[in-house]
């Protein structure tokens, strides 16, 4: 299974493993040629960040007089920031950690506005600024803010609708009732064929991974419960068609596919699945949907996809 290559772009496959080495140079090129396709360079800056956070010294001094290399600078700083803090709820982090995590973080506003600046008809600044500003803490009013500066640039871009449904999920700044209202208006105005209608299917996989973080029932029990529910498939069902019907390529259908899919697996839709999986093939998020299902998400997909009958 290749854990987090839930996207497609075969051009930043390539360069990915000589940013890890160090050679950031190809990293930046890519950047730079996505300019104006916004999907693109939001996944490229995001997949770049993650390679690249070891080397937030060595971009800095990319970015003295780069628009490119600002926004990803900021983004890899964030990126740096996060591994710091680690994935547990707040109360789990020790003051230290928090405090470097703060530190680090911090750090990141400034190359992000700086970059936003620069290129006003970007949106990708405005989305690493969601990430930020959940870190720091900022409050709701500035996340709203930064979220009304990113769709007045790009109303469809769907990591900048990822990252909103983490700030409007209960863990962090809203609650189960907004992050599922936020979820179906986005389907509700998606284009159709556009992947970002799986926002519902994320919204409920956070909601139902909260359920499981709070009883001691089997984390497979509670998705199939919680997904087995008709007002919840129902939802499903309408905004994995609107996605279906005319659906055209984009780097993030793999990951809408495993969203959809994985929620019609835990309900008990196995044709659903089946179609919608046998497309994702091997290629998996690191995160959700099937860590909710188990600390092994690999292992866990991969028994599913036997279970499909899928190779």
């Amino acid at each position: 299974m290749r854990l987090g290559r839930s996207w497609d772009d075969p051009a930043l496959e390539q360069v990915l493993p000589q940013v890890k080495a160090g050679r950031l140079a190809p990293g930046l090129e890519l950047i730079t040629r996505a300019r104006g396709d916004h999907e693109l360079r939001a996944l490229r800056v995001e997949q770049l960040a993650i390679a690249a956070a070891s080397y937030t010294d060595r971009l800095s001094r990319l970015a003295e007089d780069n628009a490119d290399a600002l926004v990803w600078l900021g983004a890899a700083r964030i990126q740096q920031a996060w591994l710091i803090r680690g994935g547990s709820y707040a109360a789990y982090v020790g003051e230290d950690r928090f405090a470097r995590f703060r530190e680090v973080l911090s750090s990141a506003a400034g190359s992000l506005q700086q970059a936003a600046q620069a290129l006003p008809d970007d949106p990708v600044p405005w989305d690493r600024l969601q990430w930020h500003g959940i870190g720091m803490q900022v409050g709701r009013r500035e996340l709203d803010r930064v979220w009304s500066e990113l769709i007045a640039r790009d109303p469809h871009l769907y990591i900048g609708h990822y990252s909103r449904a983490q700030a409007l999920c209960a863990k962090w700044y809203g609650s189960d009732e907004q992050v599922l209202a936020f979820a179906r208006n986005v389907t509700a105005s998606a284009r159709p064929g556009d992947p970002v209608t799986a926002m519902v299917a994320l919204a409920h996989f956070e909601i139902a991974w909260s359920e499981i973080n709070g009883t001691e029932q089997s984390a497979q029990d509670v998705l199939e419960a919680y997904f087995g529910e008709s007002g919840v498939a129902d939802s499903l069902i309408e905004a994995a068609e609107k996605w279906r019907d005319g659906s055209r390529p984009h780097p993030r259908a793999l990951d809408a596919m495993h969203l959809f899919g994985a929620a019609f697996y835990f309900g008990g839709h196995l044709t659903r699945a089946q179609r919608l999986l046998a497309g994702a093939g091997r290629r998996m998020p690191e995160i959700l949907p099937w860590s909710a299902a188990s600390v092994l998400p690999g292992r866990r997909y991969a028994q599913v996809r036997r279970l499909l009958g899928l190779t």
